[in-house]
């Protein structure tokens, strides 16, 4: 399962510049449970609509009908080669990610094996990812200050304790930026997702694009706020203020700018794909 060590940026359709040449990827829909709550985070399941958001499945997978699927998908197209947990929950939360990452790995297939995370639990996972084949990996960091942080997310679990407020958004901060260092270390490829919610933290993306290059993070996806009734009182921010900040941020890291917003329950080419 061993690839160039820039892989990513040559066909990955989530890190490449180029639209041209993409490979396939499939979202497998296996993780149920998540250690915090956005702000603007709805993960309904049930979702028939082609509606492309991060989160959305139609249903759950168990690990055994994932790794069945996936292999049924990648026999009938020979474009198919990223394998990837994006949710509905975050996959670092849930046992049945890393059994399904397992069971992909023992079939032995010329595949790349990509996975979406608040990164809160990366860096204690990060050595077992990178023996099950981890590749790339997307981080969601949509913050740099504490009190910012706060303002995104609404509570974190930790074991058995719910935490809140300033403490909480120190603590995400500090386990994000952990868990992109250890992944980092152990050569696996970073980008880093942010949510760009114009009330809150518009004015911060440059201080976070700076921070994250600092620790060697090569590309970094802004992406604007889709507005659901968890957040109704927030807006989407305009194009021009997407714009604006990618600019800012470009200062000091690459953009990524052909974003879907997937959701995770997909198999095919962004913007060519079909819900599972």
């Amino acid at each position: 399962m061993s690839a160039p060590s820039q892989y990513p940026f040559l066909h990955h359709p989530c890190f490449s510049d180029s639209r041209e040449d993409l490979w396939a990827r499939i979202h497998l829909p296996v993780a149920e449970k998540c250690n915090v709550k956005c702000i603007f985070c709805d993960h309904a399941l049930g979702s028939a609509c082609h509606s492309s958001k991060p989160g959305y499945a139609r249903s759950l997978m168990q690990p055994q009908t994932a790794i069945s699927r996936t292999l049924y998908e990648l026999d009938r197209n020979p474009r198919l080669k990223i394998i990837a947990i994006s949710g509905p929950g975050e996959p670092l939360a849930n046992d049945s990610t890393f059994l399904t990452l397992e069971g992909i790995k023992e079939e032995k297939r010329e595949v790349h094996i990509c996975l979406s995370t608040n990164g809160i639990l990366l860096e204690q996972n990060a050595s077992r990812l990178k023996e099950l084949g981890v590749e790339s990996i997307s981080v969601s960091v949509s913050a740099i200050d504490p009190h910012t942080s706060a303002k995104v997310y609404e509570w974190l679990r930790v074991e058995r304790n719910v935490i809140r407020g300033k403490k909480m958004g120190q603590i995400i901060i500090t386990k994000q930026l952990a868990g992109i260092e250890r992944a980092l270390e152990l050569g696996m490829t970073v980008k880093v997702n942010s949510i760009l919610i114009p009330e809150i933290n518009a004015n911060e993306m440059e201080v976070l694009a700076k921070r994250i290059a600092e620790l060697g993070v090569r590309l970094q996806n802004i992406v604007p706020l889709i507005v659901t009734p968890t957040c109704h009182h927030l807006r989407s921010p305009t194009k021009k203020e997407v714009e604006k900040a990618r600019i800012a941020a470009s200062r000091y890291i690459q953009q990524f700018t052909h974003c879907k917003q997937c959701r995770s329950d997909v198999v095919g080419i962004p913007g060519n794909d079909r819900i599972l």
